[in-house]
């Protein structure tokens, strides 16, 4: 009989192996979603310019900002937080969302985080697309730099396994649903999301640079605007990944046969 690690382990390499069946499922519950829409899910795109828009006026009207250097900012910013937070506050009900599907079909758990992280993945994508087109419209578009791409795979990485830190004491207790919620809005105020660390004091700085969410947004913002990433922006992130694997592996190995009984 395999043990408990082991066979965690193997629930994500067969998760792995089912790539072709949750992108699929991925992509028919993105499209259901948007259903009769028009602009499909350019909507979310759509709220992510409208609300940067607004954060960048704020930035602008209060630290004395040129609004047409902070919107490229906030935007890139708060498309970074799409996969960061956003992520992360939905990561609360892979579960219970698809509690019918896992009450017929025997399929692993990491299945489910697969298919979050493929959804995330995809709502990016068509915000990505309207952050450029707006970027080229308003001239103010920056080539990405070739970093972009390994920081999207860290990122996502960090989404599957925040999923399943997130995912499994949700569904025992509905309570963590509600905390995330809470939770993710102070780190969203709490991490330079829409404002910058630059008119900190020194020691604020450093507080600020403690808050792991801060290195993973910098990581993607900074080639979306053109900029390589700061070193130390990797080696938080990567150190944040490492911590994050070995608890999730920890709690699928003790809980995974649970899960299915808690919904």
């Amino acid at each position: 009989m395999p043990s408990p690690v082991m066979a965690a382990l193997k629930d994500v390499g067969d998760g792995i192996r089912l790539a072709p069946l949750w992108w699929r499922v991925g992509l028919d519950q993105t499209a259901s979603r948007f259903q009769r829409s028009i602009l499909g899910p350019f909507w979310m795109a759509c709220n992510l310019l409208v609300v940067a828009f607004a954060l960048a006026f704020l930035v602008s009207a209060m630290m004395g900002v040129d609004m047409s250097k902070s919107y490229p900012q906030v935007v890139a910013g708060l498309l970074a937080w799409s996969l960061v937070g956003t992520a992360m506050a939905e990561a609360q009900a892979i579960f219970l969302y698809n509690s019918g599907l896992m009450q017929s079909q025997r399929l692993p758990l990491s299945f489910y985080v697969f298919l979050h992280a493929q959804k995330a993945a995809t709502n990016f994508l068509f915000q990505l697309i309207a952050f450029w087109v707006t970027m080229l419209v308003l001239r103010k578009f920056a080539i990405p730099h070739w970093t972009l791409i390994p920081a999207l795979v860290v990122i996502l990485l960090i989404v599957c396994i925040q999923g399943f830190i997130i995912a499994i004491p949700s569904t025992r207790f509905r309570d963590v649903a509600y905390m995330m919620s809470y939770l993710v809005q102070l780190l969203f105020y709490v991490t330079p999301v829409f404002w910058t660390a630059d008119h900190l004091s020194p020691k604020a700085r450093r507080i600020v640079e403690l808050n792991p969410f801060t290195h993973q947004v910098e990581l993607l913002r900074a080639p979306l605007t053109g900029h390589a990433p700061a070193m130390i922006d990797w080696w938080w992130t990567l150190g944040t990944t490492g911590v994050l694997a070995v608890v999730a592996l920890a709690l699928l190995a003790m809980f995974r046969k649970r899960v299915v009984f808690w919904l």
